[in-house]
């Protein structure tokens, strides 16, 4: 049912020095920030999609899909290696295809040596027009959007237009475009299960489905999908899960990928659980609160993925044992603080943010710019 309606010191002296230079960006950012509506901002169109009716939420099929996660900082996900991929139908890979030549900005090193983390091409897509549609989901059992996550739509703009987005410009080849499109307000019944109270992969898919066929699919569209604080998801099995409340199965924080619906065709999606929590937030102190920016920089990381691995055939490091499969964020995951991400303060188009860095091929190293 769819209906349209317009709607620790030395990390805290680095805060401090931070925080006063960028006192007057932030003052403005909270005003604006304050001005939004309790839901949804006064530009934007949402869908709402309602999936908790009789006869609704059917499951669509699904002729291929794979996913990438991001680990969390739990000792279930340190403690035993899983595989970054889940949920893969697809053929193997093509050998990695040599990457575009690039300017030298650090020196080479001598033959036969490498930089074990440079990412290798393997010839898929990469992202270069393409608008963020945010998908809310259960939005009133924790508030608004604002009390839920904090302002991620902000987030998605001020990323567009910073110099940090154009880190991606050298793998994608050329100035790509991230905007933010129409966002979806959802309402989906979790599901009891041994592990806790579960939004499924299914019901996920579900709702993908539903917000693709009514904004549109390919890759000009990625679906952030954002649950809120208390619902558990994973993948088949239930082994590898977003599970604070089950500590044995919690392995991710986030994950994004693709999937191939045989009615509407392929669709870019990610899916961002409530980051708040020991294991996947932002270490304070944080300059948009412990909430909004623990949801950014794994909205970030996701984004930036998708951008540069959509279909997982594309960017990522394949030169050495210890970081293969891993991706352009991956490869600048922070460290934890007793499972608190020690992330980079970074100004977005005016605006400061906690971020993760992401990886750089022309600096062989974690990049703030390009």
């Amino acid at each position: 049912m769819k209906s349209h309606s317009l709607s620790s010191s030395s990390l805290a002296e680095h805060a401090k020095s931070f925080f006063t230079w960028s006192l007057a960006g932030a003052a403005i950012a909270v005003l604006s920030f304050a001005a939004a509506l309790p839901l949804l901002a006064q530009d934007e169109r949402s869908i709402s999609i309602d999936l908790t009716q009789p006869g609704s939420g059917t499951v669509p099929t699904v002729s291929a899909s794979a996913f990438h996660i991001r680990y969390a900082a739990t000792d279930a996900a340190q403690s035993s290696h899983i595989d970054r991929i889940q949920g893969a139908s697809r053929a193997p890979l093509e050998a990695a295809r040599p990457p575009a030549a690039m300017a030298a900005a650090v020196p080479s090193v001598p033959s036969p040596g490498f930089y074990p983390s440079d990412l290798a091409y393997f010839g898929g897509h990469t992202l270069t027009q393409m608008e963020s549609n945010n998908v809310y989901v259960n939005v009133r059992s924790c508030g608004s959007v604002k009390t839920c996550w904090g302002n991620p739509r902000q987030f998605l703009r001020d990323l567009n237009a910073s110099n940090f987005i154009r880190l991606t410009d050298q793998y994608t080849g050329t100035s790509g475009n991230y905007g933010v499109g129409d966002s979806v307000s959802a309402s989906v019944r979790p599901v009891e299960t041994a592990i806790g109270t579960e939004i499924t992969e299914d019901q996920i898919l579900a709702l993908v489905h539903e917000a693709a066929s009514e904004i549109g699919t390919g890759y000009s569209h990625e679906y952030h999908v954002f649950l809120p604080a208390g619902i558990d998801t994973c993948f088949a099995g239930d082994q590898v899960c977003y599970s604070p409340n089950h500590p044995s199965t919690w392995r991710f924080c986030a994950y994004h990928g693709f999937v191939d619906f045989t009615d509407i065709g392929h669709v870019i999606l990610s899916v961002e659980p409530y980051q708040n929590v020991r294991g996947c937030s932002a270490a304070p102190p944080n300059p948009n609160g412990a909430l909004a920016d623990s949801t950014n920089t794994v909205l970030s990381h996701e984004l930036i993925e998708s951008i540069t691995d959509p279909d997982l055939d594309a960017w990522f490091a394949n030169n050495s044992l210890l970081v293969e499969g891993a991706e352009i964020g991956d490869l600048c995951q922070p460290i934890g603080n007793k499972g608190q991400a020690l992330d980079s303060y970074v100004m977005l188009n005016g605006h400061p943010y906690e971020l993760q860095l992401e990886y750089s091929n022309t600096y062989h190293a974690c990049a703030g710019a390009p």
